[in-house]
């Protein structure tokens, strides 16, 4: 994507005014700030604002000049005597599926004919991969694991390649993959760490995400066909036939800061304006997000601005001084560079998509880091950001990405569970927790319908779990999604939502424990899996699942329970750990246990990680299998990370390696180190 080098002319007249207030962007010096002349930061709010009538329904920027107006201008409103945000550096956080995924997946591989019938990534949208660290064909399995990428052929259980990353010597860590055909999509970070320089400083986290495209079709010779760096933290990946679409969000990667040289006010007036005329003589490249282009062989081919300006929106409500870029790759184009893109100055670190949008949610502590010290909202001093803001991107075009709408509700979001869009409708799971200790934590169901460029809230369902949190979602259908909350029971509640301007609460089951993940596993039929508890108490007990009857949404019942005393799953945190066998209608649940309990014969606490594999489906639930996964010579308990079907058998990644077993008799054990 070319991008432009220079800035045009703004064409609203209280924008040429601005500009004209702004000094070049040379840095100014500290001991001559106070001769500086005053920058009309009211006139600059005041423009800022005007925004959406001036550019009318579009909220994108007509040009560079207006996008650094923007961000000047926030962050004026921001800048202390320690820096932008008090003088802390932020470095950026790094932080699916019905009954038919896994085999309908199975053969969504393009140049896969003729291997064996094979599982995939458990995902929250039929159609959307996610990526994910350990991604197979039925021929290979490849593994992010232990800083490495490593292509483990499945006929011969050997290792035979390895994918290198490029770039600088152990600052770039692989951690997560996607794979179409023969194309391999490696995501990395890389962290630099730039150092002050004449009292001056960064005040944002830096780092680096690349992404590298490597051809697969001789597994045990991989080719890297290219690769970019983009600065900024990688967040999440998805993927539709071979369209990627990856969401990071960058810090602004050029603005410097100071702090007082003294412990006196005269000192803290003096940083204060060498801190806004060090923002005021800012460029746009000091906030916005750039690109490298890498060749197969590392070396950078070109570097440009990551979007052009008028591919950048800002939100109704200023949300930062962050860019939010929901990037769309190609991987049938042949070249490693992102083919379009939309940006959005505002922050996020929950991604959820459908085939036709990607919604990204900002967290409460984001927007409260970014609310700044004259916000009467922020916390300690007032009451505390209690809302999330989302973020819809169009992808229902492969070749773009548009910036649709944006919208808020109240509260914060478990997970990417808790949001799901279909048809332009949006329907959100939040908890809301009320700065009063006198009032109650409770959770709702708020839907809201695309309205222009807005998310317009068009009916919820309020009090679900009061003084409990929502622990898992799952939106089974249009008309109806499924809520869990808890602190010593579980209720389940159903959700109608086939009138989105009135969602009700169709039905609701209290038990023991609690499901923090559910999964659809037959018509009328929900697995969860989560904690057994105390019910007077609410103290966790051990790993359950638990199989639902909601046939009935106003009698949802509670049909069969396991449990595993002390243990925990990964499944819990992480849906990609859950693999369920539609063929043979096995789930498998990696297990993680500990006991007070002394071993027998070494006086030790008893552990065990390894899996247990399920028969589940309508009205059963039965624990059919416990297999221990780890090395022979390992004499502690820790569970698998993910499980893999191809044709009879059955893989597990272990954090040191793989396992084996016979998918039936579930007999087998340790097979490929992966150190």
């Amino acid at each position: 994507m070319p991008r432009p080098t220079a800035v045009t002319a703004l064409p609203l007249a209280a924008l040429l005014a601005l500009t004209a207030c702004s000094p070049a962007p040379a840095v100014p010096d500290p001991a001559q700030v106070s001769a500086a002349g005053p920058w009309d930061e009211t006139a600059a709010r005041a423009a800022v604002t005007a925004l959406p009538a001036s550019f009318g329904l579009r909220a994108g920027f007509e040009d560079c000049d207006a996008l650094l107006t923007y961000y000047q201008a926030n962050a004026l409103e921001l800048v202390t005597p320690y820096g932008l945000g008090g003088g802390m550096g932020y470095a950026a956080d790094d932080t699916m599926g019905g009954v038919e995924d896994a085999a309908a997946a199975a053969g969504d591989d393009a140049g896969s004919a003729g291997a064996p019938e094979h599982s995939s990534t458990n995902v929250q949208e039929e159609g959307v991969d996610e990526a994910d660290m350990v991604k197979t064909d039925g021929r290979v399995i490849v593994s992010v694991l232990n800083n490495r990428v490593r292509v483990v052929d499945v006929a011969s259980r050997k290792v035979v390649s390895e994918v290198r990353m490029p770039g600088r010597r152990d600052q770039v860590s692989p951690s997560e993959l996607l794979l179409h055909g023969d194309t391999l999509v490696v995501l990395g970070q890389e962290w630099s760490y730039a150092q002050p320089v004449d009292g001056r400083f960064l005040p944002f986290g830096s780092s680096r995400t690349h992404v590298v495209t490597v051809d697969l079709s001789d597994p045990a010779a991989p080719r890297t066909v290219g690769s970019v760096r983009v600065e900024g933290s990688y967040r999440s990946a998805r993927m539709v036939g071979g369209t990627v679409r990856m969401v990071m969000v960058t810090e602004p990667p050029g603005v410097e800061q100071t702090q007082p040289r003294k412990n006196t006010m005269a000192a803290e007036a003096e940083a204060e304006e060498t801190n806004r005329a060090l923002v005021r003589a800012t460029s746009i490249d000091d906030w916005v997000p750039h690109v490298q282009v890498l060749d197969a062989d590392g070396t950078v081919a070109s570097t440009e601005r990551l979007l052009d300006c008028g591919e950048i929106s800002r939100p109704r409500d200023p949300a930062g001084l962050s860019t939010l870029s929901v990037l769309t790759f190609d991987l049938t184009s042949g070249s490693p560079g992102p083919t379009s893109g939309a940006g959005l100055v505002a922050s996020g670190d929950t991604v959820y998509a459908s085939t036709d949008r990607v919604v990204v949610a900002t967290s409460p502590w984001d927007l409260w880091r970014w609310a700044g010290p004259l916000d009467a909202a922020i916390w300690p001093g007032g009451e505390p950001v209690n809302r999330t803001d989302l973020h819809a991107f169009d992808i229902s075009d492969p070749a773009t990405t548009r910036y649709a709408a944006s919208g808020s509700v109240e509260g914060r979001l478990l997970s990417q569970w808790a949001v799901d869009e279909e048809g332009g409708v949006v329907r959100v799971a939040t908890t809301t927790d009320p700065p009063g200790v006198s009032e109650p934590s409770q959770s709702a169901l708020v839907v809201l319908r695309e309205e222009g460029e807005r998310l317009v809230e068009t009916g919820r369902v309020d009090g679900m779990g009061l003084t409990e949190h929502v622990r898992a979602v799952r939106f089974l259908r249009p008309d109806l999604a499924a809520v869990v909350t808890f602190r010593q029971t579980d209720p389940l509640y159903l959700v109608d939502t086939s009138d989105p301007t009135a969602p009700r609460v169709a039905g609701e089951l209290k038990v023991p424990g609690y499901s923090a993940y559910l999964h659809p596993v037959a018509e009328g039929w929900l697995l969860g899996i989560g904690q057994d508890a105390d019910e007077r108490t609410g103290q966790t007990r051990g790993l359950q699942a638990s199989l639902f009857d909601i046939r009935d949404l106003s009698a949802p019942k509670q049909t069969e329970v396991l449990t595993w005393k002390d243990g925990s799953s990964p499944v819990e945190w992480d849906h990609r750990a859950f693999t369920l066998w539609p063929t043979t209608g096995q789930a498998f649940v990696p297990l993680m246990s500990w006991s007070e309990q002394a071993d027998s014969t070494r006086g030790e606490p008893e552990s065990f990680g390894g899996l247990v594999a399920l028969d589940v489906g309508a009205d059963r639930l039965a624990e059919v299998a416990r297999v221990a996964t780890g090395p022979g010579s390992r004499e502690w308990g820790e569970a698998p990370l993910r499980t893999i079907v191809v044709g009879q058998e059955l893989w597990i990644l272990d954090q040191q390696g793989l396992a084996r077993f016979d998918l039936h008799s579930m007999e087998g054990g340790w097979a490929v180190d992966l150190p």
